[in-house]
C-alpha cells in the first residue's frame, strides 16, 4: 500500500497517526503498508505473535517517518486492532 494510497484510505492528523475508527487507528500512516506486506506473505519475521519488518531505504522513501528506524514490530491485538511495538 503506497502512501497515497493510505491517504486516500484514511483519515491522517499531523503527526501522521490514522484517526478512522478501525484496525489501525492511532497507528502510524506506515502501518497498513506494513500489515498488507505481511498479508502477502512477506513480513521478514513471524514467530507467530510479533511480526518484524526490515525497513528498507524504499520504505524510508515512501514514508519519511521511518527515517532512522532498521526495523518494525507489528501485533494484532485480540481485540483485533494492529498495532506497533
Amino acid at each position: 500500500m503506497t502512501r497515497q494510497l493510505v491517504l486516500n484510505t484514511y483519515d491522517v492528523d499531523s503527526h501522521g497517526r490514522i484517526t478512522n475508527p478501525g484496525m489501525f487507528k492511532g497507528e502510524g500512516l506506515y502501518v497498513p503498508h506494513f500489515w498488507e506486506v505481511y498479508l502477502d506473505g512477506f513480513a521478514d519475521r513471524d514467530d507467530g505473535k510479533v511480526l518484524g519488518f526490515d525497513v528498507t531505504a524504499e520504505d524510508k522513501a515512501e514514508f519519511p517517518e521511518l527515517e532512522g528506524r532498521r526495523t518494525l514490530k507489528l501485533v494484532q491485538r485480540d481485540d483485533g486492532l494492529v498495532c506497533e511495538v
